[in-house]
């Protein structure tokens, strides 16, 4: 592939993994607001991720309908990513932040950064060391960025940290996963079959018809609304297509923006304070990212 044209690959992936973290976050503060109305945590992950499926799929099947075709042997793997790597994430993050603090939360899921950059090194791809150092800033970063510094957080709940460290294991499968996929399918697809496996799994937990229906406020369905246009539907399908054009190493590290943007957010729309530890944390994060894009990967290296 020309130099030019990588050049812009790589650009269009970092523009889309960025742009994914920033609506992630901006779909978090509407959460957020969503749990302050009495909305269970429970209950928002899968509408999210019923109405995001619903999206996905008529889109595609009335836009694209031969991105609903997919391969027989890849169905387990796409169980998994659904399974897993969609909806078992949200679900531990949002059991994780009724028992932490959500920058302790936080902090512990984006070790997932490091555990990426494990998996890669174990299945015998070179990880150069700028990205060790590029993985161990952006992670450093997200601790700030976070608020996670805040002596007032060190009483933690163990079960709490014991589920944010499962999160972790199961957002490295999002990034490991979903790179398999993304190098055979489009973001299109990915999102079907990703949510629609998401759901299936929501069934044996809490099925659809038990979801409060005809008791929800209006205001909520509005929050639910944002939720999955900004929290769902843009994030997870900029997501995708950053994984078709980036190792799925380099996009983890770009997650780790999320807690930055989100702090920015909500100094800028709910008035809440932007310490300066929290900007050096958001520098510390995007030193990381810088360093990652400046090394272009050789073959067989992430």
């Amino acid at each position: 592939m020309p130099i030019g044209e990588t050049s812009r690959r790589w650009g269009l992936g970092y523009a889309a993994a960025l742009g994914s973290a920033a609506f992630f976050a901006l779909g978090g503060v509407i959460a957020k607001s969503a749990f302050d109305l009495g909305v269970p945590p429970r209950v928002l992950a899968e509408w999210r991720v019923l109405f995001a499926f619903l999206a996905f799929v008529t889109f595609v099947a009335v836009w694209r309908p031969r991105e609903l075709r997919v391969r027989r042997e890849d169905l387990p793997l796409f169980v998994a990513f659904g399974l897993f790597g969609m909806g078992g994430v949200q679900w531990l993050y949002y059991e994780a932040i009724q028992r932490i603090p959500i920058a302790v939360a936080l902090v512990v899921e984006y070790t997932a950064v490091i555990l990426v950059l494990l998996y890669a090194r174990l299945r015998g791809r070179r990880v150069g060391r700028a990205l060790w150092y590029a993985g161990l800033l952006a992670l450093a970063g997200s601790f700030f960025a976070a608020g996670a510094y805040d002596a007032a957080l060190r009483e933690v709940n163990t079960a709490g940290v014991l589920i944010a460290a499962l999160d972790a294991l199961l957002f490295t499968s999002y990034f490991v996963f979903g790179e398999r996929l993304a190098a055979r399918y489009s973001a299109w697809t990915m999102a079907v079959y990703g949510f629609g496996f998401a759901l299936l799994g929501w069934q044996a937990l809490q099925p659809v018809w038990t979801l409060p229906w005809t008791t929800t406020a209006g205001d909520v369905w509005l929050r639910v609304a944002g939720v999955v246009t900004l929290a769902a539907v843009i994030p997870f399908a900029l997501g995708f297509v950053a994984l078709r054009l980036l190792p799925a190493a380099r996009v983890s590290i770009v997650a780790t923006s999320e807690p930055f943007i989100a702090a920015v957010i909500a100094w800028a729309v709910l008035g809440q304070s932007l310490e300066a530890p929290q900007i050096a944390g958001g520098a510390l994060v995007l030193a990381g990212i810088v360093l990652a894009q400046s090394v272009r990967p050789a073959a067989g290296a992430v």
